[in-house]
């Protein structure tokens, strides 16, 4: 009996042994499983056309950091997407006049200068504007003017002195189109008009919006992406970016970009993290790889855009560096604005913009 029972125990004790070996082997692999490291991925809002893959893979190889990329088509788009609560963004590229909102929101994290060694390339202009002064939040990638494309083999200009007249009176109305962009819109039928396009009177708005509802029954289309129709010979007088101008002049060089006289916006694209990133390391990262001089100055040869990176802009071709659609003469500089913060006003803008295009 004595036997029995002590074959019985060291069964029993078998059994346990077993179990518990079975437990620690599953519970282990499960915890193997739910607990192995995962490449953080960098999700990048963005414009088209800006980033060559080359260098979003050089990032990865150098960092190990997947970068994955989606695209706006204009700052309204951005801004309502992070303002309805989208939180998948670890780096967003706002233009100037929305970096101001965005900071008065507390939409954007305040970024860490011992994080950006490669900041002393920017150009001292940069540093300072109105927008982020001293840069707290912002990185400036690209700069860009806005202007009008003319294929000058369809039109035929009395003067290179070109108004913004030859856009919102077109002599070809049926070939030109306008961005399909608010406050680039507005800003030039008040330039045209001769007021103020960074403090409008709510009549100046009511008057411009009137404006836009003539033109639009003239025009072709608003868009903001005119080349491939203007390539296609679709559309022969645009209200474009400077790139989309240099994108068309290669084309043919007879499409020619110009400054209207009267005034014009100039702006730039900038890096920014939103508050809700949980990657903000690796976005310092990702900023800085861009700020080295030598990356700085693919992009541009890339986008034709221009760089507000002073070190890598020295690096250019002389005749690039004077190019007066990338590099303007300080005189045309001197009749250029960025878009100011309108306030309340802009909710004003919004509704007879939406009024304008219905």
């Amino acid at each position: 009996m004595t036997s029995v029972m002590r074959h019985n125990e060291v069964v029993g004790l078998k059994k346990t042994l077993q179990l518990i070996l079975v437990i620690a082997l599953f519970g282990g692999g499960w915890w193997g499983l739910t607990h192995i490291p995962r490449t953080p991925v960098l999700r990048l809002c963005t414009w088209s056309n800006y980033f060559p893959d080359d260098l979003l893979k050089a990032f990865t190889d150098e960092t190990g950091v997947p970068v994955e990329m989606s695209y706006i088509s204009n700052n309204e788009e951005l801004f309502s997407k992070l303002k309805a609560g989208a939180s998948g963004y670890d780096i967003i590229q706002p233009s100037d006049y929305m970096v101001g909102q965005m900071i008065h929101l507390g939409m954007l994290t305040k970024l860490v200068p011992t994080d950006l060694p490669h900041f002393k390339h920017l150009d001292p202009y940069y540093k300072d504007l109105p927008y982020d002064p001293g840069l707290s939040y912002t990185i400036p990638f690209v700069r860009g003017i806005t202007g009008i494309i003319v294929n000058t083999e369809k039109v035929k200009l009395a003067s290179e002195n070109v108004g913004w007249d030859l856009l919102f009176q077109s002599p070809d109305p049926k070939h030109t189109s306008l961005l399909d962009d608010m406050r680039e819109v507005f800003t030039g039928v008040l330039y045209w008009k001769g007021r103020d396009p960074n403090n409008p009177t709510p009549t100046d708005l009511v008057e411009a919006r009137q404006e836009i509802t003539r033109i639009k029954e003239r025009i072709a289309l608003f868009t903001s992406e005119p080349f491939p129709m203007m390539a296609r010979g679709e559309v022969n007088i645009a209200h474009a970016f400077s790139t989309h101008g240099l994108q068309a002049h290669q084309e043919n060089p007879l499409m020619k970009f110009y400054i209207p006289k009267e005034g014009g916006v100039i702006w730039t694209d900038n890096f920014a993290i939103p508050i809700t990133s949980q990657k903000v390391k690796e976005a310092h990262a990702f900023i800085d790889f861009f700020l080295r001089p030598e990356i700085a100055l693919k992009v541009i040869e890339f986008n034709g855009m221009a760089s507000p990176n002073l070190t890598a802009r020295k690096k250019l071709p002389f005749e690039e560096q004077r190019s007066p659609v990338t590099y303007p003469s300080p005189e045309v500089l001197m009749r250029l604005k960025f878009f100011g913060d309108l306030g309340p006003i802009r909710t004003l803008m919004a509704r007879l913009w939406t009024e304008a295009k219905s």
